[in-house]
């Protein structure tokens, strides 16, 4: 008895040896896109902190004194990415996300050029607005006029096609 049990073991083992693989479909999972249907892109990863750059958002950039204010409305379901990002460009423009990088090792802590708030020497004020926030970007009065040409010319080479932007004309 003990003899015939022993062969019905084996026989099952030498079996499943011989069973051909699952395919790869039915052990492992499909890959998943971010955001669906969209490749991730190397210019979505640059821009990933800055808040003109939401799919779907309008701002509009006017003069103010010492800066520039942005007004920035994003699709709702996007209200609190819009905000946390402009919280992130006020400790970003503060210095305070860059602490720990020393110097620039391409990881990180460096400067944001493609998107139009510029956050180098200037200070970046944010409040909330009833669809979105406004972010008020200055400077001293040495700067003004340099702060301005560069937000206009971020504004124009902006490289992101989902949002649209708009530089009023009237000036404070």
């Amino acid at each position: 008895m003990r003899r015939l049990l022993f062969v019905v073991v084996l026989a099952g083992c030498q079996s499943s040896k011989s069973a051909p693989p699952a395919p790869a479909s039915e052990t492992q999972p499909a890959p998943k896109l971010s955001p669906p249907g969209k490749v991730p892109d190397e210019m979505n990863e640059r821009m990933r902190h800055c808040p003109v750059a939401i799919e779907g958002a309008t701002s509009t950039v006017k003069d103010i004194e010492g800066g520039v204010r942005f007004i920035i409305t994003p699709p709702a379901d996007q209200l609190d990415e819009v905000r946390r990002r402009g919280r992130h460009l006020v400790d970003f423009a503060a210095g305070t996300t860059r602490k720990g990088h020393g110097d620039f090792d391409g990881k990180g802590g460096g400067r944001m050029k493609n998107c139009p708030v510029v956050t180098d020497n200037v200070t970046v004020i944010m409040r909330d607005v009833v669809d979105g926030v406004q972010l008020d970007v200055t400077t001293d009065a040495a700067r003004v006029e340099q702060l301005r040409a560069d937000t206009r010319t971020r504004v124009e080479k902006f490289p992101f096609v989902g949002a649209t932007i708009t530089l009023a004309t009237a000036t404070p």
